[in-house]
C-alpha cells in the first residue's frame, strides 16, 4: 500500500491538443493486415488494427511525426505526417516479410532479437517479466529446460547440470563472472542490464561449434550497436540510484553509466528470513565506444567496474542452535573488445578480446579466506558467405585464466592455458532444409590432453509456418577450479547431446515441442569421504574420472501475442528424468539441485489507455531431493512443493523530453512460505529449513529517459 501510494502521487498529467489518426493497413493482394502495430514513433501513442485492418489512434505530438507500422508478418514501415490537430486519415500498405519463409535449426536453442521472427524473449520481455527481477537468468529461468532456483542458488542449470555447466558469452568472448559472488543461501544476479543487448541465443544444448568448456549450456548475448541518439538517462529505486548517457556523433558513440545500490530500505520494505549484519550495496561504473567503419566494419570496447560487499548470519553446522557470520567484500573488472569487418562482399573478419578480474574477500567468522581470478581471452574468425545457402566459419581462441585461493592457512592456485580450434558451415541445399555441420578440436596445457567435439544440427521445413530440427555433439569441460587448485588433474569432462524438435511460428504464436537425452561421462570424483553437503567445503578426496550419468526429458512452449488484443502470454512445462554420479556423491541419484517438473504461466496486459504495462507469473516445481543423514537412502527425501505468484506493473509517460516508466514489483504476492530443502548439524541432532530470501517482498522505481521509445516491444 505504500508503494502504490508513492505510484500515484507520481503520476503526472499534461493536458494537450491531440490528433487523431486513423485508416485502414493492406497487404499487396489489397487484403486487411489483422494485428498490426501502427505507433507514433518515440511515444507510447498506438493502436492494433482489427479483423478489417482499421485503426485508430490519438497523440499529442506535434509537428513531423514518423507513424511506425509493424507485424510479425509483415516488412516494417514508416510514414511521415504532420500532426496539427487536424484529424488524418491514412491507407498504408505493407510487403509480406520475407522472414517467415526462412528455415531455422532451432534444436536446443531459443533465439531472441528484435530483428527476427523466431523471437522468444528481447530486453523489454525480459525486464517486465514478473518474477524475473528484471534479470537477464530470472527470466530465462520461465523457459522450459531451466531449473527454478528458488532464490538460494547463483546461476542458470539447464538439463540436470548444475551452474558450472553453463557458460555466458558476450560478443563472442566468455564472461567469467558473470554473476554476484556467492554467498551461502542468497541467489545472485547477473552483473548485466537487459538493455545492453540486441539480441540473446539461449542454448539448452546441442550448441555451435564456435564454444565449449560448458557440458549443458551457452547463453550468448549480442550488444547493441550505435544508439538511435544522444540520450540521458537517470533511475531510482528502493535497491539505489543509477545514471547514464550515450553522446551519438556521425558514426560513432560513447556511452556512459554509474550505479549506487543499497537494499537497506529494501531490507525495511520486505521482511528477509536471512539476518543481515551489513546490508548489500555497492556501486559501479562502465565505458562503452562503438564505432562504424567505412567497410561496413563494426568496433566495440566495453569497460565495466563494480564493487560490493554484505554481510549476513548462517546455521553453524559445527555448533548446533548457533549461527556464524558470513562477511564479503567483492571488486570486479570486464573489459570487452570487438571488430567485424567485411574484406568484400563474400568475406568478413572478427576478433576479439576480454580481460577479467575478480577479487573476493571472506570472513567466516574470525576465518579469513580470499580469492582471485583472472582471464584473458582473445579469438579471431574467418567467415566466407557466397550466397543466403552457405556460410562457413573457420576460428581459433586462446584462453589464460588462473586461480589463487587462502582459507587460513590452506592455499590453492592454478594457472591454465587453453588453445582451439573450430571450422563450422552453415547449408541450405534446399529452401526447406537447412545442415550445421562442425568440429571443435582443444587442447589444455594444464592437464598435457585434448578432445575432438564434433557437432551436427539440421532442420527441415514441414510447412510454411512449421518445421523440426535436430542437434547432437560431443561436449568437454574442464574439472572445477576448486578440484584444479587443491593439485588434482583429472581428464575433461564429457557429455553426449541428442536432441529433436517440432516448431510452428504463425500469426504471433508459437508453439514448440523438444525431447532431448544427455549421456555424462567422466564426471569429476572424490573418492575416500563421506557425502558433505556444504557447497563451501574444502575436504577433497582423492579425485578420478570415474562418475558418470544422463539425462533426459520433454519441453513444451507455448506463446500466444494475438488472440486477445494487447495481451501476451506464454507457458512452459519441463519434465526431466536424470541421475548422476559424481563429486562426493555415493551412488547415482538425482541431483539435490533438481525438480522433476517445472511450470512456468506468464502474462502480460498493456493498456493503451492506461499506458501501463501489467505482468502476473506463476511458477510451479517439484520437491527436490535433499540430504538426510538419518535415511539410508542417499538422496531420497523431496522437499516440499515450490509455488510462486508475483505481479509487475509499469506506467509509461513523459514528463518534459523525458521518456519516464514507473514501476512496482510484488513477488510470491500470496506469501506462499516454499521450503528449499533442509540442512542438518554435524551430528544431525538438529534439521534447518533451507528458506527463500524472502517470502513476500515489494520493489518500487522509476526511470527517466531522454530517448525515443517503442511501443511496440511492450
Amino acid at each position: 500500500m505504500k508503494c502504490l501510494l508513492i505510484l500515484i502521487c507520481f503520476v503526472p498529467l499534461f493536458l494537450k491538443a491531440q490528433t487523431t489518426i486513423e485508416g485502414v493497413v493492406l497487404n499487396q493482394s489489397g487484403k486487411p493486415v489483422f494485428m498490426a502495430t501502427i505507433f507514433v514513433k518515440g511515444t507510447t501513442d498506438g493502436a492494433q488494427t482489427d479483423e478489417k485492418g482499421a485503426f485508430k489512434l490519438t497523440t499529442k505530438s506535434t509537428g513531423k511525426q514518423l507513424l511506425v507500422v509493424k507485424g510479425d508478418e509483415i516488412a516494417e514501415q514508416s510514414i511521415e505526417v504532420n500532426l496539427t490537430g487536424k484529424p488524418i486519415v491514412q491507407t498504408i500498405k505493407v510487403q509480406q516479410s520475407r522472414a517467415i519463409e526462412e528455415v531455422v535449426i532451432s534444436a536446443g536453442t531459443m533465439s531472441a532479437s528484435n530483428d527476427r521472427s523466431v523471437a522468444i524473449l528481447d530486453p523489454l520481455d525480459i525486464v517486465t517479466t514478473a518474477g524475473g527481477q528484471g534479470d537477464i537468468a530470472g527470466a530465462i529461468q520461465t523457459l522450459p529446460g531451466v531449473q527454478r532456483n528458488g532464490g538460494d542458488q547463483t546461476g542458470l542449470m539447464v538439463r540436470g547440470g548444475d551452474v558450472s555447466e553453463t557458460s555466458f558469452i558476450i560478443d563472442g568472448l566468455i564472461a567469467q563472472n558473470a554473476f554476484g559472488s556467492s554467498v551461502p543461501g542468497v541467489g545472485q544476479r547477473t552483473r548485466f542490464s537487459p538493455f545492453q543487448f540486441k539480441g540473446t541465443a539461449f542454448s539448452t544444448g546441442g550448441y555451435t561449434a564456435r564454444y565449449g568448456q560448458a557440458l549443458s549450456s551457452v547463453l550468448d548475448l549480442s550488444t547493441l550497436d550505435l544508439p538511435d541518439q544522444t540520450n540521458i538517462n537517470i533511475g531510482a529505486s528502493f535497491g539505489g540510484i543509477n545514471f547514464g548517457g550515450s553522446k551519438l556523433m556521425e558514426n560513432s558513440a560513447v556511452e556512459f553509466t554509474g550505479n549506487y545500490s543499497n537494499l537497506t530500505p529494501f531490507l525495511w520494505l520486505s521482511k528477509a528470513n536471512i539476518k543481515f549484519y551489513e546490508a548489500p550495496q555497492g556501486f559501479g561504473f562502465s565505458g562503452r565506444y562503438v564505432a562504424k567503419t567505412s567497410t561496413r566494419g563494426m568496433f566495440k570496447m566495453t569497460f565495466n567496474q563494480t564493487y560490493n560487499s554484505s554481510g549476513l548470519e548462517i546455521p553453524n553446522p559445527a555448533v548446533a542452535g548457533t549461527n556464524m557470520r558470513f562477511g564479503l567484500k567483492n571488486q570486479n573488472t570486464y573489459v570487452n573488445t570487438t571488430f567485424k569487418n567485411f574484406i568484400s562482399d563474400k568475406w568478413m573478419y572478427y576478433v576479439g578480446f576480454s580481460l577479467s578480474n575478480n577479487d573476493d574477500d571472506i570472513n567466516w567468522d574470525s576465518i579469513v579466506s580470499t580469492r582471485n581470478d583472472k582471464r584473458v581471452q582473445g579469438r579471431a574468425e574467418l567467415v566466407y558467405s557466397p550466397g543466403n545457402r552457405f556460410k562457413m566459419v573457420i576460428g581459433s581462441e586462446l584462453q589464460h585464466f588462473q586461480y589463487r585461493q587462502l582459507y587460513d592457512t590452506l592455499t590453492g592456485q592454478f594457472a591454465e592455458m587453453l588453445s582451439a580450434g573450430y571450422v563450422e558451415a552453415d547449408i541450405i541445399p534446399f529452401r526447406n532444409f537447412a545442415i550445421k555441420p562442425g568440429v571443435r578440436v582443444e587442447y589444455s596445457k594444464l592437464i598435457a590432453k585434448g578432445n575432438i567435439s564434433p557437432r551436427l544440427a539440421m532442420a527441415i521445413k514441414t510447412s510454411k509456418t512449421s518445421q523440426i530440427s535436430l542437434a547432437s555433439g560431443y561436449f568437454y569441460q574442464l574439472a572445477s577450479p576448486n578440484y584444479l587448485m587443491q593439485g588434482y588433474r583429472p581428464n575433461f569432462q564429457e557429455a553426449m547431446h541428442l536432441m529433436a524438435n517440432y516448431q510452428i511460428i504463425a500469426k504471433s504464436r508459437i508453439f514448440r515441442l523438444e525431447g532431448y537425452y544427455k549421456s555424462y561421462s567422466q564426471l569429476i570424483r572424490e573418492n575416500g569421504v563421506t557425502y558433505n553437503p556444504n557447497a563451501f567445503r574444502f575436504n577433497y578426496g582423492m579425485v578420478d574420472n570415474s562418475g558418470s550419468g544422463y539425462a533426459q526429458g520433454i519441453d513444451v512452449f507455448w506463446r500466444d501475442k494475438k488472440s486477445i488484443k494487447n495481451f501476451d502470454y506464454w507457458i512452459s512445462y519441463s519434465y526431466i528424468d536424470t541421475k548422476r554420479l559424481y563429486q562426493n556423491y555415493i551412488s547415482k541419484v538425482t541431483p539435490d539441485y533438481v525438480s522433476d517438473h517445472n511450470l512456468n504461466v506468464v502474462m502480460k496486459y498493456f493498456s493503451t489507455k492506461l499506458q501501463t504495462s501489467f505482468s502476473m507469473t506463476y511458477s510451479y516445481a517439484s520437491g527436490r531431493p535433499y540430504y538426510n543423514p538419518s535415511n539410508s537412502q542417499f538422496l531420497r527425501d523431496h522437499s516440499p512443493d515450490y509455488h510462486n505468484l508475483a505481479f509487475t506493473a509499469a506506467y509509461l509517460t513523459t514528463i518534459k523530453k523525458f521518456f519516464t516508466v514507473f514501476y512496482i514489483s510484488l513477488d510470491n504476492i500470496t506469501n506462499q512460505h516454499n521450503v528449499l530443502g533442509y540442512n542438518y548439524s554435524y551430528d544431525g541432532s538438529q534439521r534447518y529449513e533451507i528458506k527463500p530470501p524472502f517470502y513476500f517482498n515489494i520493489f518500487f522505481g522509476f526511470n527517466m529517459s531522454l530517448k525515443e521509445f517503442n511501443k511496440d516491444e511492450i
